[in-house]
């Protein structure tokens, strides 16, 4: 099992080339990308790169998952507000955060597209080179799923670029982006294995490029083909994954290659590559994820996942996301949970409700799962007695299983209950803070609006 992060580790000394006068679509260098990619092991290497390069695209995800929304509030120190400009709705183009995120993206993507401009090149034995082809195809689709949620209209990059190519690459709109990304998951799901064993597990599998295509299709509105993807996961119950008696084991660190979760980003604890912003501790002193009281009492009374999420020992007003537990050294080495398999079964609940509501039909049976795990009471006809009602159960269910683990607000989002969720709650939100600002360093470099364009109500 640790074989992978001591790779991992090892192939973040991979880089491919680049250039600092460009918008940040290709990755920084130190090692000239026409000296590698000429072997297998060049090739293992660089995907196993492209893995690493998942830390910085998910180690912050709370950000925008959480902070933005009514779970969790951040940590605010001195004069630092970085994070607070989440929180309250007053980012700016300037943010730090949103800059990295942004780099740490196109990183991602520039590593996996020179794996795929060149690796059909190379004599490679074919299953091998198949399941390659199909890792970077699932992290790239995963990147830019991420992409097009946080930034709109981002700059859809299939291939190597290199110097002031990098500055003429023009905005696609969501919905090209969204075609490219479900191609790119149809094609992974052909080229990977349904599982890995061994050393291999931690790697991606056609099965999280299915849960992830009904995530996808779930956030389009295309109810009907996230059904198909996720009934593709829910088929190997019981032999690839599975729903686990008991919550706090999904979260357990000694059991992180359970069957529940479907991929994660991979961690260790060496001081070096463990969790940063994340979901547990990023450190004991300074945690980026106090619950907020609203979300506290969002769980009811008889929930063991509130125990389970929540340290409420310091007070209510100042609570701590404990799901994953405290690290003694403040370092986190959890991994994190990009998909697990009660979000599937909730997915496709909410995609069968939306082709229709069916009373104590299917969908209320796989709604009920989680919560029966979560010592709750079935929820039947007569609580839920309409599409309507299932909607927001769904959602109050999503919110309390998966609080923290950066889904909320882009579940808000796709349902389109961010303004009245938030405005309720007295936040000032308006419709375009569906979006993000584009870093404003990005919009200077390209310094062309026809290429790229700051978002609506983030002009300056």
């Amino acid at each position: 099992m640790k074989t992978i992060k001591i790779l991992i580790v090892f192939a973040m000394s991979v880089s491919i080339a680049g250039c600092d006068d460009k918008l940040d679509l290709a990755p920084e260098s130190q090692r000239s990308s026409g000296n590698f990619y000429q072997t297998p092991t060049d090739f293992e290497q660089a995907i196993l790169g492209a893995y690493s390069s998942l830390r910085g695209e998910f180690g912050d995800i709370v950000l925008y998952g959480d902070i933005r929304s009514d779970n969790t509030k951040p940590f605010i120190s001195g004069s630092v507000t970085t994070r607070a400009d989440f929180d309250n709705f007053s980012i700016l183009p300037a943010n730090g955060a949103i800059e990295s995120r942004w780099n740490n993206s196109y990183n991602a993507i520039s590593r996996v597209n020179a794996i795929l401009d060149r690796i059909d090149a190379i004599e490679m034995e074919e299953p091998t080179k198949n399941r390659i082809k199909g890792e970077a195809l699932f992290i790239r689709a995963l990147v830019y799923f991420n992409l097009v949620r946080i930034y709109g209209n981002v700059p859809l990059v299939l291939h190597e670029i290199q110097g002031p190519e990098a500055l003429e690459f023009p905005q696609s709109n969501p919905a090209e982006i969204y075609i490219q990304i479900v191609e790119d998951l149809d094609r992974a799901v052909e080229f990977l294995p349904v599982e890995l064993q061994g050393a291999d597990v931690g790697r991606t599998t056609s099965t999280a490029a299915n849960a992830l295509l009904g995530r996808v299709y779930l956030t389009t509105g295309n109810f009907e083909e996230a059904e198909t993807a996720l009934r593709k996961v829910t088929a190997l119950e019981g032999s690839v994954v599975d729903l686990l008696e008991h919550y706090a084991d999904v979260f357990d660190i000694t059991n992180e290659y359970n069957k529940e979760i479907i991929f994660a980003v991979r961690w260790t604890n060496d001081g070096v590559n463990g969790n940063g912003f994340n979901f547990a501790y990023t450190y004991i002193n300074e945690p980026d994820n106090r619950a907020t009281t609203d979300l506290y009492n969002a769980y009811e009374a008889d929930d063991v996942r509130r125990e389970q999420t929540i340290n409420a020992t310091v007070s209510l007003t100042d609570t701590l996301i404990y799901k994953y537990g405290p690290a003694p050294s403040g370092l986190g080495e959890s991994d994190w949970p990009v998909i697990r398999y009660s979000d599937v079964l909730l997915m496709l609940s909410e995609s069968l409700n939306e082709q229709g509501y069916v009373p104590d039909g299917e969908a209320f049976s796989l709604l009920n799962r989680t919560r029966k795990r979560a010592g709750l009471d079935e929820l039947t006809t007569e609580e839920v007695p309409g599409q309507t009602e299932f909607r927001l159960a769904i959602a109050q269910e999503r919110r309390v299983e998966f609080a923290s683990e950066g889904l909320r607000w882009f579940d808000l989002v796709r349902t389109n209950r961010y303004v009245t969720v938030m405005t309720a709650k007295g936040f000032k939100v308006e419709e375009h803070h569906n979006l993000f600002p584009i870093p404003e360093t990005e919009i200077l470099k390209v310094n062309n609006e026809n290429i790229l364009k700051q978002n609506p109500g983030y002009q300056q």
